[in-house]
């Protein structure tokens, strides 16, 4: 009977991030990165296997330091484990890509390095879900596209410039653009729903996506996706209004919309 009791016992804090958009921003960046290498016609790198890993890892280690900072001292014990264990193989991993890619993969901390200390300066003064700590963990997120595309920073200095280089930086953009504006939608369905200041934030940044994406001459799919998030962000907080919906449908619908932007990446 014991055993029954601690299979369903919920997961400590700290060992893996609570938000369900966590995932979405682990995995969308590394995904679109491996497609455009793919679709450049870039060299094969497994070391990029380590690099992933070590992001992975990094973001639990992130999600541990925020619980263990924002913790009261009595329970800050129990948080200490995790992020000893997350932090260690981020530390791990990390070297291992270090050693198979070469020393110029650290200069992408100069980039990741201030989006870090500020989302963690953040989380130390509980204020880890405010619109700068979300921006700051999308942020970081984005810049994945440009590490998993061109491993390090000298390559993409020396391609920036380019037609490959280009479109890097505008699909980080969409990244970018598609993961603020899901922080945006999930707050007026949660935290600000009902807020009419918050809708109004959440449907005109969908709406900009819509215009920039139109005004970017990357074809008429990535416009119509944009409008599709800007239609869910507007339909369901009109729903949630008038019935209840559930935390499951929020999570489909984002499901939908992640695969959507996948695929628009491969074929459009």
């Amino acid at each position: 009977m014991p055993r029954d009791r601690d299979r369903r016992a919920p997961i400590a804090p700290g060992w893996l991030p609570r938000q369900h958009g966590a995932w979405f921003m682990l995995s969308l960046p590394l995904v679109v990165g491996w497609i455009l290498r793919v679709r450049d016609g870039a060299p094969a790198a497994p070391q990029l296997l380590l690099v992933a890993g070590c992001w992975v890892f990094g973001y639990f280690a992130f999600n541990a330091v925020s619980v263990w900072l924002k913790a009261p001292p009595r329970r800050r014990a129990a948080a200490q484990q995790p992020m000893r264990v997350w932090s260690g193989l981020t530390v791990a991993f990390g070297a291992a890509a270090i050693v198979a890619v070469g020393p110029a993969l650290l200069w992408w901390a100069v980039a990741f390095g201030p989006l870090v200390a500020g989302a963690l300066w953040l989380a130390a003064t509980r204020r880890e879900r405010s619109l700068a700590g979300g921006a700051l963990t999308v942020a970081a997120a984005s810049l994945m596209v440009l590490v998993i595309r061109f491993v390090t920073p000298d390559t993409f200095l020396s391609e920036w410039a380019t037609p490959t280089g280009a479109a890097a930086l505008v699909h980080t953009g969409f990244v970018f653009g598609f993961l603020f504006g899901t922080v945006l939608y999930v707050k007026t369905m949660i935290r600000e729903r009902g807020s009419v200041r918050w809708l109004a934030a959440s449907i005109g940044w969908h709406g900009l996506l819509v215009l920039v994406a139109a005004l970017a001459g990357v074809g008429w799919v990535w416009p119509v996706l944009f409008a599709a998030t800007l239609l869910r962000a507007w339909l369901m907080p009109w729903l949630a209004a008038r019935r209840t919906v559930r935390p499951l449908a929020i999570g489909l619908v984002e499901i939908a919309n992640t695969l959507a932007f996948v695929a628009v990446t491969a074929w459009a």
